[in-house]
């Protein structure tokens, strides 16, 4: 997977995947305005949210991050989240 994301990042260069992250984070908005304030249920998270997801990671693997810093990161915010949580965090 990671390296098609690569091939696929450098395919299209850095500045059209850029807009293509600005375009995907809006897709992603608009999905989740229509759930939860026009309470549209549009069936559509989980495709905005991949989408999203993909094109991060393109750039974080193109910047040379590697798949278990990636995860190891992610496991730590998660941690730090729920330590908020239990601390009683709202913000």
């Amino acid at each position: 997977m990671k390296e098609d994301l690569i091939n696929i990042f450098e395919h299209f260069g850095t500045k059209n995947q850029r807009n293509k992250l600005c375009e995907e984070f809006r897709e992603l908005q608009d999905e989740l305005l229509c759930i939860y304030e026009l309470k549209i249920d549009r069936d559509n998270l989980l495709n905005e949210g991949v989408d999203t997801i993909s094109i991060i990671l393109q750039f974080l693997f193109e910047y040379g991050y590697d798949s278990k810093e990636i995860i190891d990161t992610l496991q730590t915010r998660i941690e730090r989240t729920k330590t908020r949580v239990k601390n009683g965090y709202y913000d």
